[in-house]
């Protein structure tokens, strides 16, 4: 689609500059694009191998919770297992021009209980528990990741493609009717410089 501009050379001075501009802008953007994917796909695969490794983990961790919920009553854990302490802290880690909130533990406490009447399952439970704590974090940091740089990716797309498909024709094209229209004016002139020069020389 051709741009509204006044076919003059002026114009065609700044379109030629707004073209240069524009193939810049789409080539650092498609870098960037790729470069946003590359590191997509990277933190995908992390994110793959640690939901895998919690998934491992958190089934042993029930499992032990029901063989020893199997023994116990649901009174007698809750009078047995204290409530603990967990203070987190939160940091930003920058990917890109993103920023990607990282959660870590400041406090961590798990309350004293009666090592002498408490199924070894349940202690295993706990201790197993207590190490997935880390994992779930760093998932948590890892989900975010991927939703704000999927959403970076989306918008990188289509800024990439509005310069390759609309802004970047449009300038082309009216940098071809401007040319077009300055040399048919061109032509004209010369004819009618011809024209004056052959009525000056007959007189």
């Amino acid at each position: 689609m051709r741009l509204s501009v006044n076919p003059n050379r002026m114009e065609l001075m700044r379109l030629r500059r707004r073209l240069i501009l524009a193939e810049r802008g789409h080539k650092l953007l498609k870098d960037k694009l790729e470069e946003i994917m590359r590191r997509f796909l990277q933190i995908m695969r992390e994110l793959y191998e640690l939901q895998e490794g919690i998934s491992s983990k958190l089934k042993k961790a029930f499992l032990s919770f029901v063989l020893a919920r199997g023994r116990m009553s649901h009174e007698e854990l809750e009078r047995l297992i204290p409530e603990g302490k967990l203070i987190l802290g939160t940091k930003k880690e920058r990917i890109f021009n993103l920023t990607i909130p990282k959660f870590e533990i400041e406090e961590q406490e798990v309350s004293d209980y009666d090592l002498l009447n408490t199924e070894s399952e349940l202690d295993i439970g706990i201790k197993k528990t207590k190490e997935l704590l880390k994992d779930m974090m760093e998932m948590a940091r890892l989900w975010k990741a991927v939703e704000l740089l999927s959403h970076e990716i989306e918008v990188t797309r289509r800024r990439v493609n509005a310069l390759e498909h609309i802004l970047i024709p449009s300038i082309k094209e009216t940098i071809r009717y401007i040319s077009s229209r300055l040399e048919e004016m061109e032509r004209s002139f010369q004819v009618q410089l011809m024209r004056v020069k052959e009525i000056v020389r007959r007189h």
